[in-house]
């Protein structure tokens, strides 16, 4: 498919991984190439970097964790707790005091949402915040909540086919490890933050002089929830402009929710 592309756009692109040899391709809206070697060094390394980003551990970074792979240990999430007496022979002498750090940093941090245990598994365009959400909308209690054959059926307020199907195909490919991890870990609750913002719900929509990002961490540390969408249940949309005619906004007032600018929203929290 990449060569084919290559041609119709004279495009100068690789055709190659150069971390391994194996042939490229590219995903179906031609933003991103990949390697199609699922045993690839470079996208083995990466799953590890995307587990101790998500889980919040220390001490593993990228040139350490190619290190340790280059020896044969850590290929796996899972590796990652069984590997450990192993590499107390091959890779203490190796990184010396670094390595009981890491083997502290990594078994500081086993107890962890079910969110969190397939974010950390660096399926693409999947993070925690959508795992969250299909965990509530489809009220799945663990992990074998996401094994099934229907690719679709994830589809939810937020999660479209695409995603469903992105999420699917990579609970075939990791779910065997998965399910070794576990043995390793322990899949805590989401702990539920009780504040000013408990039982409210809000939407933000258009330009801002706050990060999105920020004011809904806002909301969450103060016990409320967010929404993507105008949808019902929804108790806020916040707006920099509370006389725009943009379709959130019309939705709203159509199905009578209350519209505030950001500074109401700052309000509440102060």
């Amino acid at each position: 498919m990449i060569e084919n592309i290559i041609k119709l756009h004279n495009w100068n692109l690789p055709t190659v991984c150069p971390a391994c040899g194996s042939e490229l391709d590219i995903n179906e809206n031609h933003t991103r190439i990949f390697c199609t070697n699922n045993c690839c060094p470079s996208k083995l390394s990466g799953t590890i970097l995307k587990w101790t980003d998500v889980q919040k551990i220390k001490e593993l970074g990228l040139t350490t964790i190619q290190t340790i792979q280059d020896n044969g240990l850590f290929m796996t999430v899972s590796g990652l707790y069984k590997d450990q007496e192993k590499g107390d022979t091959v890779l203490s002498p190796i990184l010396g005091k670094n390595w009981e750090n890491i083997k502290k940093e990594i078994n500081s941090h086993k107890k962890m949402t079910l969110a969190k245990l397939i974010a950390g598994y660096n399926i693409s365009g999947i993070g925690e915040k959508q795992i969250v959400k299909i965990i509530s909308a489809k009220k799945i209690e663990n992990l074998e909540g996401f094994v099934g054959e229907n690719p679709y059926r994830f589809v939810c307020d937020g999660i479209g086919e695409i995603l469903s199907e992105k999420l699917h195909s990579g609970i075939v490919k990791n779910i065997e490890d998965m399910r070794e991890t576990l043995k390793y870990v322990e899949i805590t609750e989401e702990e539920k933050v009780e504040g000013k913002l408990t039982g409210k719900s809000f939407c933000f929509t258009g330009a801002m002089e706050y990060k999105r990002s920020d004011l809904q961490k806002m909301v969450k540390e103060n016990g409320g929830e967010n929404f993507d969408d105008v949808k019902k249940g929804l108790t806020y949309l916040v707006m920099q402009d509370l006389n725009s005619t943009s379709g959130k906004a019309n939705k709203a007032r159509k199905q009578g929710t209350e519209m505030i600018t950001v500074e109401q929203f700052l309000d509440m929290i102060k």
